[in-house]
């Protein structure tokens, strides 16, 4: 519940003035608030089946509330849900997509934008730490109805942060078609972090009381409350949208909003036919756990009353009971009927059956094979093919939730670029430093600035060859022996962390040679060939780069260094081919008494030297 008397609220808070905004802003997010209770109990339900513990909220003060010891003691359990959700997040995240930026139609300046902007992209990912928020917000979406990432700038800096989905507020009446025109988040923040972000407002922060509501006897009275709302324009020319940040007294921050999204990326695990929110995966799975604690309960309870062995005593016998124990070798007197131990089996084997049959069907609603959350390949699948077609088959029930996931990332690339064109607004030399195979690169956004109509974006999955060494091993072998590639290239591509000094060594010739290229078509700068290289692989890797850049139309100055590389090379490989006059040393060594032959000033030391000489 939310602080203040607010029995009333103003539907269209973004139309007040700022000074009342949070007045509109508290009283709407109350009203939903007591309409979205459904959700809030749903998702608590959701977390405790995932966390197999008792939660006694998701507010503060109750999520970390730990449970009585005489509710955890001899519990047992069989948590099919956290088996499911761990399984198919390791699975579906594994992939790191890649969105790629691709001009149709565009000339060679527009491709080499295109080029850079993948990387500045790829750098930001980096630098927000994204992918693994991804995995977080993606493990929400299968316990919760969904997950959310909030993408922002922070001074100079674009981060993202995960949003934990019982923050964000949403009027179920505007979401019927899952497209809200507002949001609110709802968080709470310490004051000292408030008054550093708003210090004309430190007084109103500090007048904030205690926010507490369910234990008054916790001094909590340093967290805030707050709510920032976002309303989007009603149209492309529309005023009308607005962002604000309020507590319960005043309203701390309040600008006019132009863009058509908001700062959020959502993700689902299943979608609803109405509604803005999903279903989790916990959810679909939720009766089949409980259950399977309903049968667990009962056959626990039945051990401990049938499967200790007893003793049976005839009434009017005489038997020493103090005899009847576990010593070896005991003596038990008894006059009359003799005692007997029975083992009863009161727990039918239909129960035992019925579990093993719901764990089953678990795995068929979630999809996934129990080799999988076993960690476990099938029997016989060794070659990287088989594999493939096993992991193939297993992935077609999850290809629509992979592709929500990786979609996601080209929702996440679209607000990363719009936030850097705001921030290149207020600083020109705005770069992000992405790492490359070898070294840094640093990436100014001058040198990208395309314009939305210019480009067009696809996803890279970076998941498509086997992440095994046999798997990559075997794929590899298969492009060689289709002719796909070299061996050279096969060795790069498998690029085994074990192995990795001696890989850098094996394929240093072509990443000398791509090295060049990236500079002579990025920089215009012409790098000269040696004899130490390998010039035959040189030759053909230039030519492979003058061709696909010719297509791509790009300036007939960068392409003629691609032909001078290559004539030169070719000399190079012609004079070291040619046979050479000895030199004087070599024709004295031969014919003492010989005259010295004179070399002109102009010869290269190159030109004096045997093949294949390397020289300090």
């Amino acid at each position: 519940m939310i602080q203040g008397n607010y029995e009333t609220f103003d539907e269209y808070w973004w139309k007040l003035p700022e000074d009342r905004i949070h007045e509109g802003v508290f009283g709407k997010v109350k009203h939903l608030m007591r309409n979205q209770s459904y959700r809030s109990a749903g998702n608590l339900r959701n977390m405790k089946l995932y966390g197999n513990y008792q939660l006694m909220g998701l507010q503060q003060y109750q999520y970390a509330a730990a449970e009585p010891a005489y509710q955890t003691t001899n519990r047992v359990t069989l948590n099919v849900i956290q088996n499911m959700i761990d399984t198919v997040v390791s699975k579906i995240t594994k992939s790191r997509p890649k969105p790629m930026f691709l001009t149709e139609g565009g000339d060679f300046s527009l491709q080499l934008k295109a080029k850079k902007l993948n990387k500045f992209v790829l750098g930001q990912f980096h630098a927000a730490d994204y992918y693994r928020t991804a995995v977080k917000a993606f493990r929400d979406a299968c316990i919760f109805d969904a997950g959310a990432i909030k993408i922002y700038k922070d001074g100079s800096e674009i981060k993202a942060e995960r949003v934990f989905i019982d923050e964000i507020i949403i009027d179920d009446s505007e979401a019927y078609y899952s497209a809200p025109r507002q949001i609110h988040q709802r968080k709470y923040v310490h004051k000292d972090v408030l008054k550093e972000m708003f210090p004309d407002s430190a007084g109103f922060i500090d007048q904030v009381g205690d926010q507490s509501h369910y234990h008054a006897h916790v001094n909590n009275s340093d967290m805030v409350e707050v709510i920032e709302s976002w309303h989007l324009p009603s149209g492309p020319d529309a005023s009308d949208g607005k962002r604000s940040i309020s507590i319960e007294n005043t309203t701390l921050y309040a600008e006019e909003y132009n863009k058509d999204y908001f700062p959020f990326v959502f993700l689902r695990w299943g979608e609803r036919p109405l509604g803005f929110f999903g279903q989790g995966l916990s959810e679909q799975l939720s009766g089949i756990q409980l259950e399977i604690n309903k049968i667990l309960k009962t056959i626990q309870i039945s051990m401990h009353l049938t499967s200790i062995p007893k003793v049976f005593v005839e009434a009017s016998s005489k038997v020493v009971t103090a005899h009847l124990n576990n010593k070896i070798g005991g003596v038990i007197k008894y006059v009359g009927t003799k005692p007997s131990y029975e083992s009863v089996s009161a727990i039918p084997q239909d129960l035992f059956m019925h579990l093993d049959r719901l764990y089953t069907r678990a795995f068929e609603i979630a999809g996934v094979s129990q080799l999988s959350a076993q960690s476990k390949k099938p029997a016989g699948l060794e070659s990287g093919k088989a594999l493939r077609e096993f992991s193939d088959i297993e992935s077609e029930r999850f290809h629509e939730i992979s592709k929500r996931y990786q979609e996601s990332f080209l929702d996440a690339a679209k607000i990363f670029i719009d936030l850097a064109k705001d921030l290149y607004a207020e600083d020109e030399n705005l770069s992000v430093k992405v790492k490359g195979q070898e070294f840094l690169e640093t990436i100014k956004w001058k040198d990208i600035d395309l314009k939305n109509d210019q480009y067009m974006m696809q996803l890279f999955p970076t998941s498509s060859f086997s992440s095994t060494p046999s798997g990559k091993l075997q794929d590899v072998q298969e492009l060689i022996q289709a002719g796909m590639i070299q061996p050279d290239e096969g060795l790069k591509l498998l690029d085994f962390p074990d192995l990795k000094s001696f890989m850098d060594r094996k394929t240093s010739g072509i990443a000398d040679i791509e090295r060049m290229i990236e500079i002579m078509i990025d920089k215009g700068e012409y790098q000269t060939p040696e004899p130490y290289q390998d010039l035959q692989t040189g030759i053909r890797l230039m030519q492979q780069a003058y061709l696909l850049y010719r297509t791509q139309n790009a300036p007939e100055e960068r392409l003629d260094l691609f032909r001078r590389w290559i004539e030169d090379a070719n000399e190079l490989i012609v004079r070291a081919a040619t046979p050479q006059a000895a030199t004087p040393m070599e024709q004295e060594a031969i014919n003492p008494e010989a005259a010295p032959i004179a070399v002109p000033e102009s010869a290269l030391v190159s030109d004096l030297l045997p093949p294949n000489t390397i020289t300090e």
